[in-house]
């Protein structure tokens, strides 16, 4: 037996209408955020009769420190501007003047369509309705960064939406509300805020930063939806902005091998390992210290692996896979006793796995300790079922472990079949120290030989970096 498992293993235009728009909805934490003080536009307007009326109503409504004042007044402001307006629609004052009654009522989409219709009918005014627009706008965004930290998702998804219908000219809400979409698993929604977040961006080049961010976010979310023809599409893009991101190439292999084009994703990965195996093995991760491992292992650069798999070792004891890896090339080298070492963590992190006890009778073989491999062979005998662990993930919060339980025809040391019967096993969560983090019973059923189950775990834990199972009693 000679092979390794590789790292795949373990795995954010409006036309004039004759007719103004009713407000609908309101934004207290927008009111919260209104100056209290009433400054005259910088466009050269000229309010006159009930606009007039109107603007006095709003002075008085932002200048009122009592709520139903303050209510009452923007109340009577509206009304007179919603008049002025059905009589004479073409005048930019009352729609000015009304898109600023909006705000300060907290109505978003009313504010912009009234400003919108404003700037058409007088482009003076544009200056000073992109003032407001863009405070209004920095003013929800950071009310909705408030929210998220606070944990409160569908609040900061409002503000963000009612944040990019004021104002359109920068990418940074667009994205996070894209990012906020796709941990919803709304695709749609977010591939749509994030496309327009990298299409803002695209056309500033002081925006480069964010359009990258945006980029790859939305290349991410194509790539859980399953759309790798999109998401390869956008990474292509993105590497031409920067053909030095690692990561980057790094999808672009996983959506190639996604789409069945494996040759495509052999030969990135392939130059992903060279640039990896000529940088500092201490810069790398974990993943990427184990895909030079296997480089060198398929290279037959059996001592050079070794050393890279012990150091992937020493960083995280209790990785299966730095272990299994390790014994492996050990057996390659025929070095018995390096491999009757990490035989013997193998079979404590995974008790109820045939390699595990092929692995280490190989070193007790080679070693000539015939006791011992005596005790090993009597061991994977009477093992009822063989336990190949098929996904192990971690996430910021938590990790996901899944494994395939087979039916062995177990005996005993005498060779009488050992029927099958069902089997316990505690599946432990742990951190790089082997610290027990979380532990989930695991039940497998009576199995016959060569019948399967599936076993699953999800653990809402911070700081899983490995797993182990005990067979219990």
């Amino acid at each position: 037996m000679k092979g390794i498992c590789a790292s795949v293993c373990t795995l954010a235009l409006a036309s004039l209408l004759a007719v103004p728009v009713v407000a609908q909805q309101r934004n207290p934490r927008l009111v919260a955020t209104e100056p209290g003080r009433f400054t005259v536009g910088i466009c050269n307007l000229r309010p006159a009769g009930k606009v007039n009326d109107g603007l006095k109503e709003l002075r008085k409504g932002i200048e009122e420190r009592e709520a139903p004042k303050r209510a009452e007044a923007l109340t009577k402001a509206e009304a007179a501007l919603l008049q002025a307006l059905a009589a004479t629609p073409r005048d930019p004052a009352g729609w000015y003047y009304l898109g600023r009654t909006y705000l300060a009522q907290g109505d978003v989409a009313g504010a912009d369509s009234s400003f919108t219709h404003a700037v058409g009918l007088f482009p003076d005014c544009e200056i000073d309705v992109d003032q407001y627009r863009q405070d209004t706008w920095a003013a929800l965004a950071n009310a909705g960064i408030q929210a998220r930290q606070e944990g409160d998702d569908a609040t900061a998804m409002a503000l963000f939406r009612d944040a990019n219908t004021i104002f359109r000219g920068l990418p940074h809400v667009m994205e996070s509300l894209g990012v906020l979409y796709a941990n919803a698993g709304q695709t749609d929604s977010a591939t749509l805020y994030l496309q327009r977040a990298v299409d803002i961006a695209s056309a500033d080049t002081s925006l480069t930063d964010n359009r990258n961010s945006a980029a790859l976010n939305l290349s991410l979310v194509q790539q859980r939806a399953g759309r790798h023809d999109d998401a390869l599409r956008i990474l292509r893009q993105y590497l031409v902005w920067n053909p030095d991101d690692l990561e980057a190439k790094r999808s672009v292999a996983y959506s190639f091998r996604e789409l069945g084009m494996a040759d495509s994703a052999d030969v990135i990965e392939q130059d992903l390992v060279s640039t990896f195996s000529s940088m500092n093995l201490d810069s790398l991760d974990l993943t990427d210290l184990m895909a030079v491992g296997v480089s060198q292992f398929n290279s037959d650069s059996y001592q050079e692996a070794a050393r890279i798999f012990e150091i992937a070792r020493a960083r995280n004891p209790w990785n299966r896979d730095a272990v299994y890896n390790a014994a492996n090339t050990y057996l390659a080298m025929e070095n018995h006793e390096h491999l009757v070492s990490a035989g013997r963590r193998l079979l404590e992190i995974e008790p109820l796995n045939e390699d595990a006890y092929r692995l280490i009778g190989q070193g007790y073989r080679g070693l000539g300790r015939q006791d011992s491999l005596i005790k090993v062979v009597e061991r994977l005998v009477t093992m009822p079922v063989n336990v190949e662990v098929t996904l192990f993930t971690v996430r910021t919060n938590g990790a996901r472990w899944m494994a395939t339980a087979t039916g062995r025809a177990a005996t005993d040391a005498g060779g009488t079949p050992i029927p099958p019967a069902p089997i316990n096993v505690t599946l432990e969560f742990i951190d790089e120290q082997g610290t027990l983090l979380k532990a989930e019973a695991v039940a497998i059923p009576a199995l016959a030989p060569g019948t399967s189950h599936e076993l699953r775990v999800d653990a809402s834990t911070e700081g899983v970096a490995s797993w182990r199972y005990r067979r219990m009693p």
